[in-house]
């Protein structure tokens, strides 16, 4: 089905409430653009109740956009069937973020250089959908390690996450229910990493295919960066896209488009990891550009803007870093 005629389409605010038929007719629209299909039809009905919920609060939350009260607009996507507990258990199982045993740089801005009012690299990379998987870990490592590979080598190539998700037990990740990117670090400077394409991802965890000979990728280390927000953006601006982890809410879930303001925004616990690939200032208001993972039919193609950057807003300059690629 077209993007053009997609629920997407919802984000637009509605001037009346919902007849039933038209709830109807969403509701099948959903089902066939995300490929829902239900045990039974108490499921079924649950899930409808839920959706119709949903779109309820989409059209209701984007009147108050476009009357200017709210600076983002909200849309009808993969989580829109999901109850809010449902959601906050698939981005909570991301582990404490601590540093691993592999060498590291410090990162120090260079005084010589001039930071650019803003920044963007969403160009370089592809988003990607880490599925029901809880696999943010792996795409929050990879997106970072893809983006250094082309800045530093010149070699566009998409990077498995699969790879890591089957083969970095031993390092301390656990497959589909939690990891973290230092983890994920530590097992690409012993081993490298396989590409996409020789490694696809499965959304599952599977039996270690990894073979060092298909490697395309090393890195010696990584660099750490201080949680200092001036030097995250020194390090965006002038290194190129920066692993992060940060504090996702029930807000994220149906973000659409325009800046993300999460006000009292908590910085812990740091339960999902994405990648930073820029930032900027529209209306009076500074933001981060972040990539995230949950493919390209959720929020501005895949990434979201995050407002009140200056604020370390949900705690995005607590642990970034990016690796080192020899």
């Amino acid at each position: 089905m077209r993007e053009a005629f997609s629920l997407l389409a919802l984000s637009l605010v509605l001037a009346h409430a919902f007849t039933r038929l038209e709830l109807v007719i969403e509701w099948a629209k959903f089902q066939n653009e995300f490929g829902r299909s239900y045990t039974s039809s108490l499921e079924a009905e649950k899930r409808f109740s839920i959706f119709e919920n949903s779109l309820r609060e989409v059209e209701e939350h984007n009147r108050r956009y476009h009357n200017g009260e709210v600076s983002y607009t909200k849309g009808i996507n993969d989580f829109s069937d999901w109850t809010d507990q449902e959601f906050m258990d698939y981005v909570n199982q991301y582990e404490w973020e601590g540093y691993s045993r592999l060498p590291y740089d410090l990162f120090m801005p260079n005084s010589s250089f001039k930071v650019p009012n803003k920044v963007d690299w969403r160009s370089i990379t592809r988003v990607k959908n880490q599925g029901r998987c809880r696999s943010c870990w792996a795409f929050g490592a990879v997106g970072s390690l893809e983006a250094q590979l082309y800045l530093r080598k010149g070699k566009d190539i998409a990077l498995s996450e699969q790879n890591l998700i089957d083969c970095s037990w031993e390092e301390g990740n656990e497959g589909c229910t939690s990891g973290t990117r230092a983890k994920a670090y530590e097992y690409i400077y012993k081993h490298g990493l396989q590409s996409e394409r020789d490694y696809p991802y499965e959304a599952k965890v599977g039996k270690c295919r990894f073979k060092r000979r298909k490697s395309v990728v090393s890195i010696s280390g990584y660099v750490r960066i201080r949680s200092i927000e001036t030097h995250l953006i020194a390090a965006v601006a002038s290194m190129g896209p920066v692993s992060i982890a940060f504090h996702s809410t029930k807000r994220f879930s149906s973000y659409k488009s325009g800046i993300l303001e999460i006000n009292n925004c908590k910085k812990f616990p740091l339960n999902h990891a994405a990648v930073v690939v820029g930032y900027g200032r529209e209306n009076g208001k500074d933001y981060y550009i972040i990539k995230n993972s949950w493919g390209r039919k959720w929020g501005e193609q895949g990434y979201f803007r995050l407002g009140n950057r200056g604020s370390n807003p949900c705690g995005v300059a607590e642990r970034p870093f990016f690796p080192k690629v020899v």
